[in-house]
C-alpha cells in the first residue's frame, strides 16, 4: 500500500470532502468542449500536405507545453478520401528527429505504404501517389520509426484516415463530420507538475493516469438529437479500453478496422485494443445525455479513491459526454444497417499455409526471436490466404501492415458469419485464430511489419518483417 505524508493525507482529505459536496452536474460543467480535428476532404486530385513540426499546446488543461503534430496542430487532420481515387501525399519533416510514418489499415504496396524503412530526416520530404482501392474503412496514421514509434506517436504524431465508398455514401448512416459523425482519438498520458508529458523508454508497457480524447480530457460535445456515429481509434501505446455508456444503454457496433459488419451488432460494451478502430451508433432520440466511459461508472466515492489509486489508474474515465440538442422524441428512431461484405467467403477459402505466433510480452519476442531487419519472418504469396494462430503470455494487441484478416475463432469458439469484419488489429487474450489475405506486394527493401500493436513492445523488438511476392 502506498505511504502518504501527513500533508498529503490532509490535502487528499480536503479535496475528497470538496468532491463529495459537489453535485455531478457541476463536475460535468467544467469539462472542455471536444476538439474536432480539421478535415481534409480529398476531391479532384487535391494534394494531402502533412507537415510534422513542434508547437505549443495545453495538454493538461493548465500549462502551455511543447508537443508534436501536423500542420500547426496537435495531432493530425482527418483525411477523408473515396475509394477509387488517388491520394497525392506530401510529407514534410520539420522535427529534430528522423521519422517514419505509416497509415495503418491502408491496402497499398510496400513501396507506397511508407513504414519503418521509409525514413525522413530533418528537413526531408516524400510525395508518393497512392491508389485507394479498398472498401470503406477507418484507418489511422502514426509514427512507425524503428525503436522510436512509441515516443513519437505519444508526442502527437497520429491522425485519422477515413475511406468512403459508394455503399457507405449511400447508407443512412450519420455523415456530417464533427456534427453527428465524430472522430475520437484516445490517448492515455502522464504529466509532471508543469504539464509536460512523462514517458519511460525501453519498457514493455506504458500506461498513463490521464485519458485524452482529441487532445482534451473528459470533453463534451453538443450533438443533434437522434443517432450519432462515433469513430474511435485507440492511439494509446499499450492500454486497451473496455468501453460502455454510463447509463448501460445499448450501442450498435457497425464497423471494425477495415470494413463494415454484415449487419449492426447490439452491444453493451466492447474492448478496444491499441491501434484498433471501431464505429458505433448511439441513439439519443430519447436520452437527455449520456457519456461514453472506460470501465465502470464511477460515483463520488470512486473519485475519492482515485487520490489513493495505484499507478496507471485513470483519474477520469470519461471518454466523451454527449449532450443532445432539441426536444425529446416520443418514438425511438429506427436505424437499419446492413452491408454487403465478402468476409463470409473467407471461411470457405483454401488456406495455403498455417503459422503459429507466440508473443512473449515480458521480453518483447515473437516465437522467441527479437526483431532483426535483415531477417524475413514471413514470406507469403500474393493473393494467398493463410491461417495464423496467435497466443500471448499476457493480453496484448496484434496487428499486420499491408494485409487484412478476419477472426476465425476466439479461444476455439468459432466466430459467427454475421459478426465478421475485415481487420488488421486484434486483442490477443488467449488463443486467437485469424485468416489473413495478402493482396498487396512488398519486398526486402520495403517490407511490411507485423507483431505487437503495443508500440512499447514493438520498439523493444516484438515485431517481424513480412515480404509478399
Amino acid at each position: 500500500m502506498p505511504r502518504f505524508s501527513r500533508r498529503q493525507l490532509l490535502k487528499s482529505s480536503l479535496i475528497s470532502t470538496a468532491l463529495t459536496a459537489l453535485p455531478t452536474r457541476l463536475l460535468a460543467a467544467s469539462r472542455p468542449k471536444l476538439t474536432v480535428p480539421p478535415l481534409i476532404d480529398v476531391r479532384r486530385g487535391r494534394p494531402i500536405v502533412l507537415t510534422m513540426a513542434e508547437m505549443g499546446y495545453n495538454l493538461d488543461g493548465s500549462h502551455l507545453v511543447s508537443v508534436w503534430g501536423f500542420n500547426g496542430n496537435y495531432l493530425g487532420p482527418t483525411i477523408k478520401i473515396k475509394s477509387g481515387s488517388f491520394a497525392k501525399l506530401n510529407y514534410h519533416n520539420n522535427l529534430p528527429q528522423h521519422v517514419s510514418l505509416s497509415i495503418q489499415g491502408l491496402q497499398a504496396s510496400g513501396e507506397l505504404f511508407g513504414g519503418a524503412t521509409r525514413v525522413l530526416k530533418k528537413g526531408e520530404s516524400w510525395a508518393p501517389i497512392v491508389p485507394i482501392e479498398q472498401p470503406a474503412s477507418t484507418c489511422w496514421y502514426r509514427s512507425s520509426t524503428l525503436a522510436n514509434s512509441a515516443y513519437q506517436t505519444y508526442r502527437g504524431l497520429a491522425g485519422m484516415w477515413l475511406i468512403e465508398d459508394e455503399q457507405s455514401i449511400k447508407s443512412p448512416l450519420p455523415n456530417k463530420y464533427g456534427v453527428d459523425d465524430i472522430p475520437l482519438i484516445l490517448q492515455d498520458m502522464e504529466f509532471n507538475s508543469d504539464g509536460l508529458q512523462l514517458f519511460r523508454q525501453n519498457q514493455p508497457y506504458f500506461v498513463g493516469n490521464r485519458l485524452l480524447v482529441n487532445g482534451s480530457e473528459a470533453p463534451y460535445l453538443e450533438v443533434p438529437r437522434g443517432w450519432v456515429r462515433l469513430r474511435l481509434v485507440n492511439a494509446s501505446l499499450a492500454r486497451a479500453y473496455n468501453l460502455r455508456l454510463d447509463n448501460e444503454q445499448e450501442m450498435t457496433l457497425i464497423a471494425q478496422d477495415l470494413g463494415f459488419l454484415p449487419q449492426g451488432k447490439t452491444v453493451k460494451s466492447f474492448v478496444l485494443a491499441p491501434g484498433e478502430r471501431v464505429e458505433i451508433l448511439v441513439n439519443l432520440t430519447e436520452s437527455e445525455g449520456v457519456s461514453l466511459i472506460s470501465g465502470h461508472k464511477r460515483d463520488v466515492f470512486d473519485r475519492v479513491k482515485q487520490f489513493f489509486s495505484s499507478e496507471g489508474e485513470l483519474a477520469d474515465n470519461t471518454v466523451l459526454e454527449l449532450r443532445p440538442l432539441g426536444e425529446l422524441s416520443a418514438f425511438a428512431q429506427k436505424m437499419e444497417v446492413k452491408f454487403e461484405t465478402d468476409t463470409g467467403l473467407m471461411l470457405k477459402a483454401k488456406v495455403a499455409q498455417e503459422r503459429t505466433f507466440e508473443l512473449d510480452v515480458t521480453n518483447g519476442l515473437i516465437n522467441q526471436k527479437r526483431f532483426d531487419p535483415r531477417r524475413i519472418d514471413v514470406l507469403a504469396k500474393q493473393g494467398s490466404i493463410e491461417r495464423w494462430i496467435l497466443t500471448s503470455s499476457r493480453p496484448v494487441g496484434f496487428s499486420v501492415q499491408g494485409a487484412k484478416f478476419i477472426v476465425e475463432s476466439y479461444n476455439d469458439e468459432i466466430a459467427q458469419e454475421s459478426e465478421l469484419a475485415w481487420k488488421d488489429t486484434v486483442w490477443v487474450n488467449g488463443k486467437i485464430q485469424i485468416l489473413v489475405r495478402f493482396e498487396q506486394p512488398s519486398s526486402n527493401v520495403y517490407p511490411f511489419i507485423f507483431g505487437s500493436s503495443n508500440l512499447m513492445l514493438a520498439d523493444m523488438g516484438c515485431i517481424g518483417t513480412m515480404v509478399v511476392q
